[in-house]
């Protein structure tokens, strides 16, 4: 992207996508940007950008060589209801990301990939911070969706292509589990939800500061590396992020026990919200580079708490 780098972006409209999208037009990026989008997508918010319909699955790879990107960002990965439905959905996303690897190794001129993941492959680490060293052992929906995520893996420990892989931790913005999970108990209940003891460490990251730093990456990464991103002041207790938000907004905490978890919402999102991780990197100096919006929770809480809510 620097020096006007020509972008092929896949899930351009979904949670981490959409705001990417938004900055790449607002630094006038957007001309030398082409996007898969699905018929559903606000055709009118994308009339200066380069988009074809079409499925991760089906699209012409064919595109690829017609646009000539230098740089690959993927953000797609079809989700799945439940254990069988989100294995199958990996397993076809698996099918999927094989056959644009398997043509990207044949073009002469090879894109950089920046493939989008997240730290609950690390799994639960307790208090010990984690880098792109540390061994995978996914937990939670990060068990079956990695199964989607290994052919890129693949590519880059083999260096057949250039490939980075980024995996930012829990993501704070519209529509993620900060509304499902919290801001939605808090309207209807007046609570704040307390997910067992609280004492497992969370590492946040604003939708904006992710998307930044995937740009930044796309910028300013190596390929062949895995890249942790999170906030400087993003690191804290469940417990101390229920205090903060009900504090912010006058709930009070409920607290669940394990079993009420996974009574109520099942083994995997016990497992996401009870996992512990500290994100750290090896590669400091990327993030470094990078110019922080939202770099304290609280910022990130004010940020995305309706005005309706706070107190």
């Amino acid at each position: 992207m620097k020096d006007r780098k020509k972008i092929f972006l896949l899930g351009g409209t979904g949670f981490i996508g959409s705001v990417l999208t938004r900055q790449l037009q607002a630094n006038r990026e957007a001309n030398d940007l082409m996007m898969l989008i699905h018929r559903r997508a606000q055709f009118r918010d994308l009339e200066q950008i380069n988009t074809f319909t079409g499925s991760l699955e089906s699209f012409d790879l064919s595109l690829l060589d017609q646009f000539l990107p230098d740089t690959l960002i993927h953000l797609a990965r079809r989700s799945g209801k439940g254990k069988l439905g989100r294995y199958m959905a990996a397993r076809t996303g698996a099918r999927a990301n094989r056959r644009i690897i398997k043509h990207l190794t044949q073009r002469p001129i090879k894109s950089h990939t920046i493939y989008v993941s997240g730290t609950l492959v690390y799994g639960d680490c307790g208090d010990v911070p984690v880098d792109e060293g540390s061994p995978v052992r996914p937990t939670a929906f990060a068990r079956e969706y990695i199964k989607a995520e290994k052919p890129w893996m693949n590519a880059l420990e083999s260096g057949e292509i250039p490939v980075t892989i980024v995996r930012p931790p829990w993501i704070i913005g519209p529509g993620s589990w900060f509304a499902g999970f919290y801001l939605n108990s808090i309207r209807s209940r007046g609570t704040v939800p307390l997910f067992g003891d609280g004492k497992n460490l969370m590492s946040l990251l604003d939708v904006e500061d992710c998307a930044g730093l995937i740009a930044h990456a796309a910028r300013n990464s190596l390929p062949a590396r895995y890249y942790n991103l999170f906030a400087p002041g993003g690191c804290i207790t469940q417990l101390e992020f229920a205090e903060k938000l009900a504090k912010h907004t006058g709930a009070k905490i409920q607290k669940f026990s394990i079993p009420e978890i996974e009574s109520q919402y099942g083994r995997t999102v016990t497992e996401a919200f009870t996992f512990s991780t500290v994100a750290s990197t090896k590669y400091p100096e990327l993030q470094a580079g990078y110019d922080f919006k939202h770099p304290s929770v609280d910022e990130m809480i004010w940020k995305n708490l309706p005005a309706e809510l706070s107190v």
